[in-house]
């Protein structure tokens, strides 16, 4: 049993979900991980950007990169 939860762990770690946090209840994230991703829309806001303030984030990304690992696109990209 233990041997399989270091698995997940790793496969975790490995593929960016150390750079994903869920937000917090009010739809914001956290300092360290400041990226919001729409479940929805599957885009990611950066701070500073239009709709930043006006998005209830799902996921909270540390990087551009771990929100495109993780299939989101750029609030810019249309």
């Amino acid at each position: 049993m233990i041997r399989i939860i270091m698995v997940i762990v790793a496969a975790m770690l490995l593929s960016g979900c150390a750079h994903t946090r869920f937000a917090l209840n009010d739809g914001e994230c956290p300092e360290a991980f400041p990226i919001k991703g729409n479940a929805n829309s599957y885009r990611y806001h950066l701070p500073g950007s239009p709709y930043y303030h006006r998005t209830k984030a799902e996921l909270c990304f540390a990087t551009e990169d771990a929100a495109r690992k993780n299939g989101y696109f750029s609030s810019k990209a249309r």
